[in-house]
């Protein structure tokens, strides 16, 4: 993604005030979301992918999909046996793989992991570039860091990084401590705070966009 089609996206819709959801699947998350994920897939490079961890029944992942043929989106959730917020895994799973039936018509190829992120990177399940990395996983301080920083190889040289749930100031912590430690260089980013609204960004949301490499490039230039 060589153009930085997040920011001209959200100044294009004001942020998305007046978004109405694209499916009818329950989730914790807005409409404000999944149209800004929805278009952010429409304007990725051909060659590039989109990638979500941690999808609960499907909301964002069918909304990030959806009226987007020739795209693939790449997903992984291990589902908890029970969430504090999220209930029994097992009905969550057979809600998800129900939600992409439906929508299979009308949405980008899913190929969704039953696993752990951690699984997923270290067996290189997915391929690159993604243009498009939503993270809404592990919300501990280690879980985020790592899905920040595991994700840095696969992405595309320039890339749009959200993190959900950025009300919450580990998940703040642990995505600056990531990209300080990461070669990904922060072009460009917005805070967007939520109110666990339907009209809001839900619990907030962390949108970064990104260069792979350019902690190297850097630290190239200051050595000259």
């Amino acid at each position: 993604m060589q153009e930085n089609i997040a920011a001209t996206l959200l100044e294009e819709h004001q942020d998305y005030e007046a978004a109405e959801p694209l499916v009818d699947i329950e989730g914790l998350s807005s409409a404000r979301v999944c149209r800004f994920l929805n278009d952010l897939v429409r304007n990725m490079a051909p060659e590039e992918h989109y990638l979500e961890v941690g999808t609960w029944k499907g909301r964002t992942l069918m909304s990030a999909a959806i009226d987007n043929p020739g795209r693939t989106c790449f997903a992984c959730d291990k589902f908890r046996l029970v969430g504090r917020f999220t209930g029994l895994g097992c009905l969550a799973k057979q809600a998800l793989y129900r939600n992409i039936e439906r929508y299979r018509d009308r949405s980008a190829r899913i190929v969704f992991h039953h696993t752990t992120s951690s699984r997923l990177f270290r067996e290189q399940r997915i391929p690159a570039p993604i243009g498009v990395y939503f993270y809404d996983g592990d919300h501990s301080f280690a879980g985020t860091y790592h899905g920040v920083v595991a994700a840095e190889p696969i992405l595309a040289h320039r890339a749009v990084l959200l993190v959900d749930d950025w009300n919450d100031k580990v998940i703040r912590a642990a995505t600056r401590e990531a990209l300080r430690a990461s070669q990904l260089g922060v072009l460009w980013e917005r805070e967007l705070d939520g109110d666990h609204s339907e009209k809001g960004w839900w619990n907030g949301l962390g949108v970064f966009y990104v260069e792979r490499n350019a902690g190297e490039q850097l630290a190239a230039a200051a050595a000259q």
